[in-house]
């Protein structure tokens, strides 16, 4: 295989812990036509020096120290941009790769020159079931960014041309969700993904992650970030109604993004009714979503307002049986308990 030069960026802030093994995992990759670009975001330990001591006389690798903290986006919008590689690999500074990762994304986007980027699974430090999957093809992709990120974005091979020549960069106005914005543009544009179903980047769950800029508050962190991400939702199904369309009812999209739960059985049938027209209305069209996507999205939806029933009921049963055929399906022991909790009168 011919080797294309690749660019790995790696925004670093406070990981002098970490930053040695990130590095080394690029150094040791079973491709070698690489650069490495360290944008160091003003960090307050010894990363950057770290750096220095060990790679100086490296000529693989090129260190950038900002002069102001402004955030990863910034960082990897530096490197997208002085980067050399026909593909931009991203490395957060407190993971790293396993060895023979960017020689098989590589491999992938050489054979199928029609994609923007391609991921791979993640192997999590720190949770029990470690290994994190994505959609796999490009149409799950595309449908599964209605309801968020849909790929990995930490172990993204991006085609630079494909960046650079529709001038797509990360907004640097949103300290949260800047990668799913990213991505949602990128399709926009036409652009196609892969993830390759391995987990070839290995993810550390910290108390310190790079993909944040330094905060004290991390409940208002998650409550900014969740408030980003719906408005993205809300953006992505613009494709298929927006606040003019005459099937648009807050309430109802709502449900169907996993926003709120559905109060009471009138509300959810009528809310049955509306998934219905929606599929039907998106067949007209172009068909922006899949509409067996949407229908599973929907289910879920209906399954949520039973799970959200407190105090089960032989009321409770009948509204389940009645719309069963709408509802995602729980696993036949879950289901089994759940039949029985409503017989007996029992909290959920």
């Amino acid at each position: 295989m011919c080797q294309p030069l690749v660019s790995i960026i790696i925004p670093t802030y406070n990981v002098e812990k970490y930053i040695e093994q990130a590095i080394d995992s690029i150094l040791n990759q079973t491709y070698s036509n690489l650069e490495i670009l360290v944008i160091d975001d003003c960090s307050t330990d010894n990363t950057v020096q770290m750096v220095k001591s060990k790679y100086s006389k490296n000529q693989k690798i090129r260190l950038y120290e900002k002069s102001q903290n402004l955030g990863p986006a910034n960082s990897r919008n530096i490197g997208i941009k002085q980067a050399k590689g026909k593909y931009i690999a991203l490395l957060d500074g407190d993971d790293y790769y396993l060895q023979d990762k960017i020689e098989k994304q590589v491999r992938v986007l050489e054979r199928n020159q029609d994609l923007a980027l391609c991921s791979t699974f993640l192997k999590c430090i720190g949770l029990k079931n470690n290994v994190i999957k994505f959609k796999i093809n490009h149409s799950d992709i595309k449908d599964q960014q209605l309801l968020g990120c849909p790929i990995a974005h930490a172990a993204v091979m991006f085609r630079a041309t494909f960046l650079k020549e529709n001038n797509l960069f990360y907004n640097e106005n949103l300290r949260f969700s800047e990668d799913y914005e990213l991505f949602i543009r990128m399709i926009e544009k036409g652009g196609k993904f892969l993830t390759i179903p391995e987990a070839l980047y290995i993810y550390r769950i910290t108390g310190n992650q790079a993909s944040f800029i330094k905060s004290d508050n991390k409940i208002l962190k998650n409550e900014k970030q969740w408030e980003i991400s719906k408005n993205l939702h809300y953006q992505v199904l613009s494709k298929l109604i927006d606040e003019n369309s005459e099937l648009y009812d807050k309430k109802f999209v709502d449900a169907l993004l996993i926003h709120q739960v559905i109060r009471n059985y009138d509300d959810l049938k009528l809310f049955i009714d509306w998934a219905k027209k929606l599929i039907e209305y998106n067949e007209s069209i172009e068909c922006p979503f899949s509409s067996k996507f949407l229908e599973n999205t929907y289910k879920k939806s209906v399954l949520g307002y039973f799970l959200a029933q407190k105090r089960l009921s032989w009321n409770i049963l009948y509204q389940y049986i009645s719309v069963y055929p709408y509802c995602a399906k729980l696993d036949l022991t879950y289901q089994f308990k759940y039949i029985i909790k409503c017989l007996l009168f029992l909290k959920h």
